[in-house]
């Protein structure tokens, strides 16, 4: 019959919840009123006359009491069915670990075969032979315990109820004395527990096929290949102890799992306990699921930020020293007139520094550009020295991908989508970093166009050529009087980075509530009315209204494809909390 939650069984078993159902039984998890203890119940669904085999044998796997063996508590009958209380063990089934951890390594699945081991010693002193050992009986606690369980259930099924798929898992590790149907002993156990060793040591059942027929005959007459051929951590004297395991002829196996257990030791790599391992192992598996059944559930965007999350530190090293070496070349070559071959040392070495120890790579770089303005304007070298190396003492080597991330402000300018920067700031942290962010990368911006001759984007900045004009000035108020000018003539370089900062700041605050593409919009119409009134309020100020919608609707596309990439609702990490990761 079917239980209900909180329904009373044989007045006394409160039903909590159902844990499971297989082809012959199902199990619920109950507190027991008069004991007052939480139990596991299984329910078993027999013929009436079978019952009486049934409860031998459940009195018989009721006397086995052993640290890896389920605890049955009582046995009950009830009309047509029958029921096993028993303790309640909370853990990960062998079935489902190796479905996402394997192979496992060599400590691993040595420990788990002794720890059966030991549960199989116990049960064959009492004359009990399990018969139906595989990984879906084997239960790995969360605290690094294991437990044996259904002991005795294939010399108690009533009904032939069992589905195609449950007797291909039988027969996979089942002996070939048992499949004929032949009598059975301790030897026929070892057999189903060396198939497990063999899976867990190469992810590979060595006796399955697509049907039962199939996987029959392969136990009858296939001989696998041994271990180490798949796994080369398998040494050649672990081979010969695991295809004696399996080996036809029962008389040329362990005569005990005793034996099996006492050999197998002898292979551990060291002597942790096996509780140790087991919960690490546990542990490791909880990790492991919770990512791929994220990653499959959120589809190719969830496995997109999986490879960000697990790949980090590459992502954001490599590009960073890219960037801040590539530069290095061209400038020291052709602007400074520096040998190419000590331009060219200065850039490997400013990316391998990067690269290595980002937090103290970007002092190099700083200080080495720096240097490098002597020869050129010594007023522009004491300005970037005294500016740029305390930037690197107290932000750089704190934020290193955060330091550096106003200066793609620039590189968005040249490519002529500038309004992209403020915005993508807002989507990828939160407002306080994407407000300094776009500010400061739009001061970023104003002075590499203010330095050219001929700007990038002259609707928002007109090129000064401060450049051309600073060589050979070594005072450096001069040199910031050439850099202030364009500033005091045009506020309008003025209010552009507040602008900026703002529109950073009102898309970061929307998108936090996972509307990218509200956060998205917001920030470019953000940015549209600011200049609208900026350029409206500011006499002698005009505005080509054509060329900034060119402009915006350009940024506008583009944006529209950032939320396509964002992290899935149900991400470890979004987006602002991974990229400040990757800031640090």
């Amino acid at each position: 019959m079917y239980m209900k939650t909180e329904e009373l069984l044989l007045d006394r078993y409160k039903i909590i919840s159902k844990l499971g159902r297989g082809g012959f039984a199902d199990v619920y998890k109950a507190f027991d009123t008069r004991m007052e203890r939480v139990v596991a119940i299984k329910q078993i669904h027999v013929n009436r006359h079978s019952a009486e085999r049934v409860l031998r044998e459940a009195r018989t796997v009721a006397l086995l009491n052993h640290p890896n063996i389920v605890t049955i508590h009582e046995f009950e009958e009830d009309g047509d069915d029958c029921y096993l209380i028993m303790e309640l063990i909370e853990g990960i089934p062998l079935s489902k670990i190796l479905s996402r951890i394997s192979p496992l390594s060599v400590h691993e699945a040595l420990i788990i075969t002794i720890e059966i081991c030991r549960a199989l010693e116990a049960a064959h002193l009492n004359g009990i032979i399990h018969r139906d050992i595989k990984p879906e009986n084997i239960m790995i606690l969360y605290d690094g315990r294991l437990k044996v369980m259904d002991f005795g259930i294939a010399r108690f099924k009533g009904g032939s109820s069992a589905t195609d798929d449950d007797i291909i898992g039988t027969f996979a590790y089942m002996s070939p004395e048992q499949a004929r149907g032949d009598a059975v002993d301790e030897r026929s156990d070892i057999w189903s527990l060396g198939t497990m060793l063999y899976e867990m040591l190469t992810d590979c059942i060595p006796f399955s096929a697509e049907s039962a027929t199939e996987t029959l005959n392969m136990v009858q007459k296939y001989e696998p290949f041994p271990p180490s051929r798949s796994n080369p951590e398998v040494s050649e004297e672990l081979d010969r102890q695991v295809m004696m395991t399996i080996t036809k002829n029962p008389d040329e196996r362990y005569v005990s799992a005793t034996v099996f257990r006492e050999n197998l030791i002898e292979f551990l790599p060291s002597h942790e306990p096996a509780e140790k391992v087991l919960s690490g192992l546990v542990g490791r598996y909880i990790s492991i699921n919770s990512e791929m059944a994220w990653a499959e559930e959120t589809g190719w965007r969830g496995q997109m930020w999986r490879f960000i999350e697990e790949h980090k530190e590459s992502i954001t090293r490599t590009p960073m020293a890219v960037f801040l070496s590539y530069p290095f070349f061209p400038i020291l070559r052709q602007w400074f007139e520096i040998p190419r071959s000590l331009s060219l040392f200065a850039a490997t070495g400013v990316y391998l520094a990067v690269l290595l120890r980002p937090d103290y790579g970007i002092g190099i770089a700083f200080f080495l550009l720096s240097l490098a303005m002597i020869k050129y304007s010594a007023g522009l070298f004491i300005i970037m020295f005294f500016i740029l190396m305390p930037y690197w003492a107290f932000v750089s080597r704190r934020w290193p991908v955060l330091s550096i991330s106003p200066a793609i402000g620039s590189i968005f300018g040249i490519i002529q989508i500038p309004f992209v920067f403020p915005v993508l700031a807002g989507l990828l942290t939160n407002p306080l970093i994407a407000a300094a962010t776009a500010g400061i990368g739009c001061v970023a911006f104003e002075l590499m166009n203010l330095f050219l001759k001929e700007s990038t984007m002259p609707d928002l900045v007109k090129g000064y050529a401060i450049w051309s004009s600073i060589k050979g000035v070594s005072n450096p108020a001069q040199v910031i009087d050439l850099i202030v000018t364009p500033f005091t003539q045009n506020r309008i370089l003025l209010f552009q980075p507040v602008l900026w900062a703002l529109a950073a700041a009102l898309t970061s605050a929307i998108r936090g509530k996972r509307r990218w593409f509200s956060g998205a919009v917001t920030g470019l119409v953000a940015l549209l009315m600011g200049y609208q009134g900026i350029f409206t309020n500011l006499k002698g100020s005009s505005l080509d209204m054509g060329g900034l919608m060119q402009g915006l609707s350009f940024s506008l596309i583009i944006l529209l494809l950032i939320p396509i990439f964002r992290p899935p609702a149900a991400s470890v990490n979004t987006a602002p909390e991974l990229a400040e990761e990757l800031a640090e």
